[in-house]
């Protein structure tokens, strides 16, 4: 029950975050939760090992990326990113306990199956592809509203469907490397969590690790593409 309410609030606080704060608070939001991250990570005693510093570089790339994030782009942009890690990783759960069979990485997370990794890479980008399909090109509901709250619109009309579908499938992977990198981290470390700071959720770092890979893909191809 506890990390039911407590996921609750985190997902209310974080959209009142991203879709409410001035710009200001938003900014200094991003590096707070980052410089926090990083103090979970190296307050870990036995963090003498690569996946650490994998996690640590990744910290500083999105330090370095919170300005392009606060002032090149939109906060649809920011929360698209977060919800295709945030459906990667409830859909490989889900289908991962509902019909997962085959253990992938046991020595890292003995609850990944491959079931769960191929339906977490590949229907989030399908689910989100055929929602933009539908009320775009079919004018389901307000294509307005749409828009406002997820940048799938702009990078389809830049790109296409097909392309679109590729970059938010990398993403997915982007995510689950992350996920993975960190699990093997704090196996090393002999940790559950890098820390108790959200109850029943472990610490800030425990929440955004699959982010911290996830956002400067996304990133990298709208800027680049």
């Amino acid at each position: 029950m506890k990390r039911i309410i407590t996921g609750l609030a985190l997902g209310i606080s974080a959209l009142c975050f991203v879709f409410l704060s001035s710009n200001f608070i938003f900014q200094l939001g991003l590096y707070g939760l980052l410089i926090i991250s990083s103090f979970e990570l190296l307050s870990q005693k036995n963090k003498n090992n690569i996946f650490v510093w994998i996690i640590f570089t990744m910290v500083l790339v999105n330090i370095l990326l919170v300005k392009v994030i606060t002032e090149d782009f939109s906060r649809s942009f920011f929360f698209t990113v977060l919800l295709i890690s945030v459906l990667t990783d409830i859909i490989a759960l889900v289908f991962g306990r509902l019909i997962g069979r085959i253990k992938i990485v046991p020595t890292i997370s003995p609850n990944k199956t491959l079931e769960g990794f191929i339906s977490g890479l590949f229907l989030p980008a399908i689910l989100l592809i055929s929602l933009s399909f539908f009320i775009l090109e079919n004018n389901m509901f307000n294509s307005d509203i749409f828009s406002q709250y997820l940048y799938l619109d702009s990078l389809i009309f830049e790109l296409g469907y097909f392309s679109s579908l590729i970059i938010l499938t990398l993403c997915s992977l982007a995510s689950i490397f992350g996920d993975l990198v960190a699990s093997k981290a704090k196996r090393l470390m002999n940790v559950k969590d890098f820390s108790n700071l959200l109850p029943g959720h472990g610490g800030i770092l425990d929440r955004i690790d699959s982010h911290l890979f996830c956002i400067p893909i996304f990133i990298s191809f709208n800027i680049f593409l």
